[in-house]
């Protein structure tokens, strides 16, 4: 792209989570019209040092911050708080983000990060949370998801489908010990986003086991993991944290039961989770609060199950790529590029 653009999207990327929004709202943008650059953030050999939350967000910030140096456009968009955390003054901005620092950046670990988020905010001439849940009050702001995508349902799906990576945050421990306690007869929980190894690694570290019945997934290709997503009989998470929940919403989207347990967080899924089906959704997050959600879930009959699929679909219809894409086109846009706003 040659001169100016419009808008200018400063894109970390470092999970395919962020990757996947990146690229939609980018292509969004150009269909409404808006002439947009991605710029894209390269870590290097940096990337090594991420070894706490404090040097993870340090590196990616300065990352950034690099990245971005040379960017001219009417309006620019950093597309992670982290990406936003120590770039200079600029024209218009808006930040981007699924969950807020003050929120998943607790203690020492998080200090800077939420000292500086807090300038971000107060400087941004628009914020653009994921969710309601994640919108912090009194700043100007316009809730703007990313789509969520669907696939034919596979074949081969495991019976319960869960996401692991960052096993801390997703609670994996907790996930198998109410896989152990609810696993049906001939049943296979199928583990996504982390191998064998990496999973016992972090098993050993908190004292839990492996149960029976484990299918480690490793990384899976979007479209493999859409259809698993849609053939599972059952989505299961123990996040501990979760800043939007993009595995669930799939889920969710697919009409797949999901049984999650309660957390932190701009958890969008949660709410619509509870909405649908309260006893999928565990009281508490432990083994057994969980594991009697799962067997409830893993009980539906074929009518019940029917029931769910459609008032899910139903709910998500505001999170297809074609809604999403209206908005952007009839709220964003105008909003990031009136400089009279």
């Amino acid at each position: 792209m040659t001169g100016s653009p419009d808008i200018a999207l400063v894109s970390p990327a470092t999970t395919f989570g962020w990757r996947y929004a990146d690229a939609a709202l980018a292509r969004h943008l150009r269909e409404a019209g808006a002439s947009c650059r991605v710029v894209s953030v390269s870590l290097g050999r940096a990337a090594r040092a991420r070894r706490t939350m404090a040097t993870t967000d340090l590196v990616e910030a300065l990352a950034a911050r690099r990245a971005a140096r040379e960017v001219t456009a009417g309006a620019v968009i950093y597309s992670t708080i982290t990406a936003a955390l120590l770039q200079p003054a600029r024209g218009r901005t808006a930040v981007r983000f699924d969950g807020l620092a003050a929120v998943n950046r607790p203690g020492v670990g998080g200090v800077w990060q939420r000292r500086r988020e807090r300038r971000v905010l107060a400087a941004a001439d628009l914020l653009l949370p994921w969710s309601e849940q994640a919108a912090p009050a009194g700043y100007e702001s316009l809730v703007l998801s990313p789509p969520v995508e669907t696939a034919a349902p596979a074949d081969d799906a495991p019976t319960v489908l869960a996401y692991a990576a960052n096993p801390d945050k997703r609670g994996l421990a907790v996930l198998c010990a109410a896989w152990e306690r609810a696993r049906p007869a001939e049943g296979v929980l199928g583990i996504g986003g982390l191998d064998r190894q990496e999973g016992m690694r972090w098993l050993d570290k908190v004292g839990g086991s492996e149960p029976d019945g484990v299918r480690w997934l490793g990384a899976v290709e979007r479209p493999r993991w859409l259809g698993m997503v849609a053939g599972a009989r059952v989505f299961l998470s123990a996040a501990r944290i979760e800043d939007w929940g993009m595995a669930q919403m799939e889920a969710l989207a697919a009409g797949t039961p999901l049984v999650c347990a309660p957390a932190p967080g701009g958890y969008a899924a949660l709410a619509l989770a509870r909405d649908l089906a309260p006893g999928l959704v565990a009281a508490e997050p432990t083994p057994d609060a969980l594991a009697g959600s799962l067997a409830a879930a893993l009980g539906l009959d074929g009518p019940e199950r029917e029931v769910y699929a459609q008032r899910a679909r139903k709910l998500l219809e505001p999170y297809s790529d074609e809604a999403v894409g209206m908005r952007v086109a009839a709220e964003l846009l105008p909003r990031l590029l009136d400089s009279s706003a």
